[in-house]
């Protein structure tokens, strides 16, 4: 009798709580919410991983949950059993920013991604797992929640994925085929360009009392393992929608265009600035020829200066008709490329002779040195005030910053060169920061050619700068793992890492704009490094061609201008044509790439979750007119006690067996496998939380 009296109590207690958000006294941080309705849509689809063992490196699987819940705001939350060794919380966000680019302008998706949170629950026995290797089925499920469609869970996959929806190289796919396998995987996806692999056979022959061992290199077919091991078929998908197509059945239509890739606006814009720099670079060539000429310069042992300032002068002299050339051809962007060549050795070759001529050479080189610093700062401050409206001058005041840091760059050393004593290095420094700095105004003026399109403030602008170093990061971490696992090295990862840590000094020095692109530049790099550790070939190169070039098509069907992937584009088919493979296949691949975090800009980083924070409560009731409803208030609270007396008179009644039975009907379960999202189970099929597998091994002893 005396435990139904408490319960009544404890009853009266709850219903007393909750009026007390019509109390004339509200604490502060306190939260009053009404009513919510939440909807939720989730999906659990099988990753496979490598993990490394006693016996070497073998396939295991992963199961990923992920859920998607409305009254959110594109917030991501990641749970990782065991901690994973790469981060899972990079590729969970890009995946999120990616899936949610492709359906918010879809007229098929009846849902607004910006106003959803996301989750992902991620268990896995592989302590190695590839955060990035998991960010293309990460997309795909999240695409899936989005438009409302089933997923095959018949169909595996591995991956990386890029901000432009291309699905990036990964490691150990053997493993991940012999993983696929083991859960029933009938179908296998994995990157384009990776569908064979290199095996190594050793052969022992005896002969004659002599035994001779040799190894040679294999290449194999990925296709034709997994068909005669396990009847898996293998499938190279190049980019998201090719993923979603075997998944679901369904894909997101891509609107062909015949348009070409330099528009008329980009002409308009371009042709100025390269007939300017054209004229320029031909002036500064005739300016160092004559200063040349007029010069004595010394060329005997140990220093051959004359020798090397005339290479400095036909290089000079070579970019220029280079340009000239690629000005002939329209192609502005190269030309201004090669004009910024010829200026910075013709200014060099100018330098020198200036040196050699000057009495106080020391004196010389110093007051030059002030100069160009001086020069700097005064640009610099000019682009860090230049205000970022839309995607066009973020892409403008983005090249400028990005100038601005690389002026910076080279004073420094300069400065160091100077200290040294060598003053030849100083005076190329000097030209090569002075050029960077009168091209600032070039790169800001150009966005006055095209209509800005998009909202960008600053605070989103330094968000989505850390997200994408962060994101460059991680891809960095993954190619040195999977290219040490491989034997491999590559300058491309080097290039990735010195780019990344500009990018971090570019942010803290205040050009986010800069740092953004640069931590595209390193996840560029960062993805080259494994999908040409076989070397470059002409089906790549065409792949990154055509990448781009859709990229760039479906930016503009979106209504924003890629300049800079434009640019970038150009440059790279001038490279192919000078035979520079290497370099054309990087600018294809962050040409193509730039337009994907274009279309992020102004989705995420605007209002925070409901669910998230302690609100502020600066307004009094007593200002809303609350004591207009004081009859009211009391008459609420008079019901709301009896009422929650009789509750609590119920509750204390109930038997406490039916009690125990509920709360063992509370008790969570986990699906065992991804077939019991689609068919209704009972509960003798799920695992309960604390009886989830924690590798293959164990998933088989309890599903036996």
């Amino acid at each position: 009798m005396l435990s139904k009296f408490l319960m009544s109590i404890l009853g009266l207690l709850i219903i007393c709580s909750s009026f007390s958000q019509f109390s004339f006294a509200i604490s502060l941080g306190e939260i009053n919410e009404a009513t919510v309705s939440i909807e939720y849509r989730n999906v659990t689809v099988y990753a496979p991983a490598v993990a490394h063992t006693d016996d070497g490196y073998i396939g295991v699987t992963s199961t990923i949950t992920v859920t998607i819940q409305n009254n959110g705001s594109g917030r991501v939350f990641v749970d990782t059993l065991p901690l994973t060794q790469i981060d899972m919380q990079g590729s969970a966000r890009l995946a999120v920013k990616v899936a949610s680019a492709l359906v918010k302008n879809d007229d098929r998706c009846e849902i607004n991604p910006s106003e959803y949170d996301f989750f992902f629950v991620i268990r896995t026995s592989a302590p190695i797992i590839g955060g990035p290797s998991a960010g293309a089925i990460m997309t795909t499920a999240i695409t899936s929640l989005l438009q409302n469609w089933t997923m095959d869970n018949k169909t595996m996959m591995t991956g990386m994925i890029n901000p432009d929806g291309s699905i990036g190289p990964v490691g150990g796919i053997l493993q991940k085929v012999d993983a696929a396998y083991y859960v029933g995987a009938t179908r296998f996806l994995i990157p384009k360009g990776q569908g064979e692999y290199t095996e190594t056979i050793t052969e022992t022959v005896s002969e004659n009392g002599w035994t001779q061992t040799t190894t040679r290199q294999v290449l194999r077919n990925v296709s034709d393992y997994a068909l005669e091991n396990y009847g898996i078929e293998v499938i190279e998908a190049e980019d998201i929608n090719d993923a979603l197509l075997y998944f679901t059945g369904w894909d997101f239509p891509l609107t062909e265009s015949n348009a070409s890739i330099t528009t008329e606006g980009y002409i308009d814009s371009m042709k100025p600035l390269a007939t300017s720099l054209l004229n320029d670079s031909r002036e500064s060539y005739e300016n160092a020829s004559e200063s040349f000429d007029n010069t004595e310069i010394p060329n005997r042992y140990p220093y051959y200066y004359k020798n090397q300032i005339t290479d400095f002068l036909n290089n000079a002299e070579e970019a220029l008709i280079e340009s000239e050339d690629w000005f002939d051809q329209e192609v502005y962007y190269t030309s201004t490329s090669k004009s910024f060549q010829s200026l910075i050795n013709s200014h060099f070759v100018t330098y020198s002779c200036e040196y050699f001529n000057a009495e106080d050479k020391e004196g010389y080189i110093s007051s030059l040195l002030n100069e160009a610093e001086e020069l700097n700062i005064n640009k610099s401050n000019l682009v860090k005030n230049v205000e970022i409206n839309g995607t066009i001058s973020l892409q403008c005041v983005g090249a400028a910053q990005k100038r601005a840091s690389d002026a910076e760059l080279h004073l420094s050393d300069a400065q160091s060169s100077y200290q040294n004593g060598d003053f030849l290095t100083t005076l190329y420094d000097i030209a090569y920061a002075n050029q960077r700095s009168n091209s600032i105004e070039w790169w800001i003026g150009i966005s006055s050619y095209f209509n800005d399109s998009g909202e960008i403030d600053e605070g989103e602008l330094e968000n989505l700068a850390e997200r994408y170093i962060e994101d460059a990061q991680q891809a960095v971490v993954y190619s040195d793992v999977i290219l040490e696992e491989m034997g491999k090295s590559s300058s491309y990862l080097t290039d990735a890492e010195n780019i990344l840590e500009t990018a971090r000094d570019d942010k803290e020095k205040g050009y986010p704009a800069a740092a953004l692109f640069e931590a595209l530049e390193a996840l560029a790099k960062a993805n080259l490094a494994l999908e040409l550790a076989d070397g470059v070939t002409e089906d790549k190169i065409d792949r990154y061609q055509e990448s781009a070039s859709s990229s760039i098509s479906e930016s503009r069907i979106r209504g924003i201008e890629p300049i800079l992937a434009v640019s970038y584009y150009e440059y790279a088919q001038s490279l192919v044509n000078e035979s520079s493979t290497d370099a054309a296949m990087f600018y294809y691949k962050y040409s193509g790439l730039i337009p994907g975090v274009l279309s992020f800009t102004g989705t995420y980083g605007g209002q925070s979750s409901r669910y998230i924070g302690i609100p502020e409560t600066n307004i009094s009731p007593w200002d809303q007119g609350i004591l207009r409803y004081k009859e009211y208030i009391i008459l609420f609270a008079v019901i709301g006690g009896l009422g929650g007396l009789c509750a609590g008179v119920a509750i204390g009644l109930l038997p406490s067996a039916y009690r125990g039975q509920k709360e063992k009907s509370n008790k969570k379960m986990v699906p065992i496998n991804t077939n019991n999202y689609y068919i209704k189970k009972t509960n003798d099929e799920y695992f309960s939380e604390d009886q989830i597998p924690r590798s293959i091994k164990d998933y088989y002893k309890k599903t036996k």
